[in-house]
């Protein structure tokens, strides 16, 4: 039996979360009507980056196609007695050259969305999750990065490996993308309710994350990321690109959907050309927010999760030689709790790690940092690095980071590296006095506490 394989790309910005968290679910129902599409996992936030890894394997140059996990896979499809290998990952839209290689029969879908609501939503998108702090670009013309990609892939595999279609409520089948998509398995679509993945931030949550990218760990990032997709204000609806450029990046829009839908056959395109040309501009918001918003979102966080606030705010307080501890919002957000009240608890392995990598000046990225190092571990690194004597204690070793992070005026960083040394000799005498000393010179960079 021949396995038919049909493979979702995306491109991001597409429904492509919702589509994945549903068909996981749906699985075993999908199997009764011989598809099979493998499990895969996601994270707190129930997004994935779906099939990736069923296909694919990290190796010293980079991910590569895994020959060995394909076979497995259409093996498992038909020792399954199933006719369709359905898969899905927006990584798989930058790859496709790479995937026909192994399964030259493949066919793709692929949503066309209008690319200037995919603009905005990509930028919204860096700010959520990959740590985007400058404000959105004015640029001079429309990216159409998705959209002249897709182009390039039809003409060169031959418009009859795509399944393309339109992505508006206008043009889906049933109404909404999930039902779109199963139209195109021609299987009912389940009866699940609307999955809430990835939801949208209002503006004050969109600042607020853009504010917080510039000194949280991608870990409490991505819990404070969970607690602000469920924060609503009047401004659940909103775009940041100032009025005269929409209307010239409408036009963009417009030639260039019109363009690929006179070379391509798109399912409901005229449904989506309408949408880009009648749909009006959300209301525009310049990127700024005043002070009674950001505390409104700040007190939505402490409300719903102290210890995430908390957590934030020791980021906050360990960044204290930074504008963003100084500006407006640090300075309201740290009101709260006092440094005692938030010590102790967090983020000295990602700090410490990456101050240790700036001595050897060599900066690395938060992921990059092993997950299960402990602080010894971090130590003995550091030890082995510089050929330290083992006569040479952690504590002085700490102690040592400490006095270089204050020569370098990173006073949070060496009240950070102090703190971790008093762990090992409580009844320290410089220790203790040096915290005291770190305490009392954070605390005199903040304004007089008060409640929100």
């Amino acid at each position: 039996m021949t396995i038919k394989v049909i493979i979702h790309i995306g491109p991001p910005k597409t429904g492509t979360s919702a589509i994945q968290f549903l068909l996981q679910r749906d699985s075993k129902r999908l199997a009764e009507n011989g598809i099979y599409y493998p499990k895969h996992t996601t994270d707190i936030n129930g997004i994935s980056s779906g099939n990736l890894n069923s296909i694919y394997e990290n190796t010293s140059s980079g991910r590569v196609v895994s020959n060995a996990k394909v076979v497995t896979l259409l093996a498992e499809c038909k020792k399954r007695g199933l006719h369709t290998l359905l898969l899905s990952s927006e990584f798989f839209f930058e790859r496709v050259s790479d995937i026909t290689e192994v399964l030259p029969d493949a066919h793709f879908i692929a949503y066309i969305r209008n690319p200037l609501d995919s603009f905005e939503s990509l930028y919204n998108q860096s700010v959520k999750r990959h740590h985007k702090i400058s404000p959105i670009q004015s640029l001079p013309k429309l990216p159409q990065l998705y959209l002249n990609k897709l182009d390039e892939l039809v003409s060169k595999f031959g418009v009859g490996r795509f399944i393309l279609r339109s992505y508006s409520n206008k043009a889906f089948v049933g109404g909404n993308i999930i039902n779109d998509f199963y139209s195109i398995l021609n299987i009912e679509p389940p009866i699940m309710g609307k999955a809430n993945i990835n939801t949208s931030y209002s503006f004050e949550a969109l600042e607020f994350k853009r504010w917080i990218n510039q000194f949280c760990s991608p870990d409490l990032a991505l819990k404070v990321d969970k607690i602000l997709q469920t924060f609503k204000s009047s401004s659940n609806s909103f775009s940041l690109i100032d009025p005269d450029n929409y209307e010239l990046y409408r036009s963009h829009a417009i030639d260039a959907l019109g363009s690929f839908c006179s070379k391509y056959s798109v399912y409901g395109f005229e449904s989506l050309l309408n949408e880009v040309s009648s749909t009006d501009q959300k209301d525009y918001r310049e990127q700024n927010l005043d002070v009674s918003e950001f505390t409104k979102v700040a007190e939505y966080i402490n409300n719903q999760a102290p210890e995430v606030y908390k957590s934030i705010c020791y980021a906050l307080y360990l960044s204290s030689y930074q504008p963003c501890f100084n500006d407006k919002y640090g300075q309201v957000f740290i009101k709260k709790y006092q440094l005692s009240e938030v010590s102790d608890k967090y983020m000295f392995k990602t700090k410490s790690l990456n101050f240790i990598k700036r001595l050897f000046g060599k900066a690395i990225e938060p992921e990059q940092l092993p997950i299960n190092q402990s602080a010894p571990d971090d130590i003995n690194r550091l030890r082995l690095k510089l050929g330290l004597a083992e006569s040479i204690s952690d504590v002085d070793i700490l102690k040592e980071l400490a006095f270089i992070a204050e020569t370098n005026k990173d006073i949070g960083l060496a009240y950070l590296f102090m703190k971790r040394a008093q762990k090992l000799r409580p009844n320290g005498p410089l220790i203790n006095s040096k915290i005291k000393i770190y305490e009392r010179e954070i605390d005199s960079f903040t304004v007089k506490r008060d409640d929100f």
